[in-house]
C-alpha cells in the first residue's frame, strides 16, 4: 500500500489523503456519533414522558390520601341482598340485560357471571359500579372479543364484600 501511494502523483498523492481523511470522518460520525446523538434524544423523550407519569401519580396519591381523610370507602355493601341478586340486577340497570346469559353462585360468597357479545363500555361501567356502590372485588376475569366491533364475551368470578 506505501509503495502504491509512493507511486502516485504529488497531486494524486494529496486527493487520495483528503478523500481517506473524508472517509475517516464520516465512518467516526456514522458508527460513533450518530448511534450517540440518537440515544441521547430517545433518552430524553423517556425522561420527559417519566418525568409526567410521576406528576400525575403524585397529583393521584395526594387524591387518594384527600379521599383517605375524607372517610369515603370504596362500597356500601350489599344491603342485606344477596350477591348473586346484586350482580343480575346491576347487570340489567347497566344495559347488559340481552347480553347476561348465566349467573350462578361460586361457593359461599362468590359468583360467576357469563356475559356474551356485550359492549365493552357497559360491562366496564358496571363493573365500576359493583366495586364503588356495592364494595364487589372481581376474583377473576377474561375477556374475548366478540365478532362485532367494541363488543366482548366475558367470564367473571365475582366476591362480596369483606369475604
Amino acid at each position: 500500500m506505501k509503495a502504491w501511494l509512493a507511486g502516485l502523483e504529488p497531486r494524486e498523492r494529496m486527493l487520495v489523503m483528503a478523500a481517506g481523511a473524508v472517509l475517516a470522518v464520516l465512518l467516526v460520525y456514522a458508527l460513533l456519533l450518530q448511534p450517540f446523538y440518537s440515544q441521547h434524544g430517545k433518552l430524553r423523550t423517556s425522561v420527559a414522558e417519566q418525568h409526567e407519569t410521576l406528576q400525575w401519580m403524585q397529583q393521584s396519591a395526594a387524591t387518594v390520601r384527600q379521599l383517605r381523610g375524607s372517610g369515603q370507602t370504596a362500597g356500601t355493601g350489599l344491603g342485606g341482598r344477596s350477591l348473586l341478586s346484586v350482580a343480575d340486577s346491576s347487570a340489567r340497570e347497566a344495559g347488559l340485560g340481552p347480553a347476561l346469559k348465566r349467573v350462578e353462585p361460586e361457593g359461599s360468597s362468590g359468583v360467576r357471571v357469563w356475559l356474551d357479545g356485550a359492549l365493552f363500555d357497559y360491562v366496564i361501567g358496571w363493573l365500576d359500579t359493583l366495586g364503588s356502590r356495592y364494595g364487589v372485588d372481581i376474583e377473576s376475569i377474561t375477556l374475548e372479543q366478540s365478532g362485532a366491533s367494541g363488543r366482548v364475551n366475558a367470564r367473571l368470578t365475582l366476591q362480596a364484600p369483606g369475604s
